[in-house]
């Protein structure tokens, strides 16, 4: 089979498409408690662990052995970085902010493993060690999710 010579150029072709999967789903018991905590407490709950300490975001059982999880323990609302990336170029509708952030693994005051979020402002302090603190969402505001904490401030 052969091209005729004078075969004009295919344009390329575009589509555009959306693909979605709403769904929704029970928090659960443990996380259901830990979000409660934000929304109506403004305060933030870790759950004692056998092996592993004080876990922030609680799960509700053991890692290491699958047993429950324990005493339920307020932690602060301040903490230390303990990982952060910048992202200078917030692309929209994927990334939490509008304006540059950084991802940050928080180990918060009290807690054994670190809770993920951002950090908003003075990014050039933003590193590993830096201390942070919450920012809360104002009380009418707060909805029972983890963005009941707006985001992190450096504060040293």
């Amino acid at each position: 089979m052969s091209t005729p010579a004078t075969a004009e150029p295919i344009a390329p072709m575009r589509q555009q498409l959306v693909m979605e999967f709403p769904y929704k789903h029970s928090t659960g018991e443990t996380i259901g408690r830990f979000l409660a905590g934000l929304k109506e407490q403004k305060k933030i709950w870790g759950q004692r662990v056998a092996g592993q300490g004080v876990v922030v975001p609680p799960v509700g059982y053991s890692e290491l052995d699958g047993s429950g999880g324990g005493e339920w323990v307020e932690v602060k609302d301040t903490g230390v970085i303990t990982a952060c990336a910048i992202v200078h170029h917030p692309v929209e509708k994927l990334h939490p902010c509008s304006s540059p952030f950084a991802f940050v693994l928080v180990k918060l005051d009290g807690a054994d493993t670190a809770l993920a979020h951002v950090v908003k402002g003075d990014l050039d302090k933003v590193k590993v060690g830096a201390r942070v603190a919450a920012v809360w969402a104002a009380d009418e505001a707060r909805q029972g999710s983890i963005r009941d904490l707006e985001c992190f401030r450096v504060t040293g």
